[in-house]
């Protein structure tokens, strides 16, 4: 209920208040209520399928109309995790804006997957490649993140490039975790070493390596080219992802989002290969 709530950005208790005049409405017990939580029934599994069919009708239209759009005008939204909308797409925007000053670029920043199909956005930069929908994919290049210290915590602890023991290092990673971060890869490989700082943002935990905190995974787009931080240990020892451009194949027809998602192609493929 609390998932549905949230959804629907309303409360769990008006989302409750609902259900029932509309299962008075339809004629049919759609929940069985449990002190766990509400269930669907046949009835209300049955209705459901029904419901996402009528969505799915009206969806498909309002692409097919929006893909036939030939105008380079408009707002185009692009779901990315935060690193890759602020360390590789805002600081190009200007190299976009220039061409095309009809469009505007609108960056979603998030670590959950969204939902192309419902138009949750229009363009996405995820880390797993989609295994089913209507959808045009492009491999966007490797995300590489590496360890780091600032240069005056490596010189008062005498550390070196090819560090392999991180018993004794002082760690700062995610107060909440996910493969694309990072922060397992300490879990692994310095057990024991005492975390001394956790955010969910990575530019405050780029701030705090920066401030001499300890050890952080921070991407190496940014990081290799901060004359204050000491790469400790390489990508290829740490993190390398893959990076997906998305889009479904009702919107490529249109010239905004053709045009945003050749631009995410060129610059995500130049800033990971070559850090430019």
């Amino acid at each position: 209920m609390k998932d549905i709530a949230r959804a629907l950005k309303t409360s769990a208790a008006t989302v409750g208040r609902r259900i029932a005049p509309l299962e008075e409405r339809l004629g049919a017990r759609l929940f069985d209520r449990a002190q766990t939580g509400y269930t669907l029934t046949e009835s209300g599994e049955a209705i459901r399928l029904k419901a996402e069919e009528i969505e799915e009708a009206v969806l498909s239209v309002e692409r097919e109309a929006f893909g036939h759009d030939l105008r380079a005008t408009g707002k185009v939204r692009v779901a990315n995790a935060e690193d890759i909308g602020a360390f590789v797409i805002a600081p190009r925007l200007s190299e976009f804006r220039r061409p095309y000053p009809g469009i505007v670029l609108e960056l979603v920043s998030s670590w959950d997957v969204v939902n192309l199909t419902r138009r949750e956005a229009d363009i996405a930069v995820p880390t797993v490649r989609p295994t089913h929908g209507d959808f045009i994919v492009r491999q966007a290049g490797v995300w590489n993140c590496a360890v780091y210290v600032s240069r005056d915590y490596a010189a008062k602890r005498n550390l070196k490039p090819g560090l392999n023991d991180f018993r004794d290092i002082d760690v700062i990673t995610w107060a909440e975790e996910n493969t694309f971060r990072g922060g397992d890869w300490f879990d692994e490989h310095a057990r024991g070493a005492p975390v001394v700082f956790a955010a969910n943002s990575r530019h405050i935990q780029y701030a705090a390596c920066k401030a001499s905190l300890g050890a952080a995974i921070l991407p190496c787009v940014a990081a290799d080219h901060d004359p204050d931080l000491v790469q400790l240990l390489p990508p290829e020892r740490v993190r390398s992802i893959n990076l997906w451009l998305v889009a479904h194949n009702d919107l490529v027809r249109t010239a905004r989002v053709r045009a945003v998602l050749d631009f995410i192609a060129d610059i995500v493929l130049r800033r990971t290969q070559s850090g430019r």
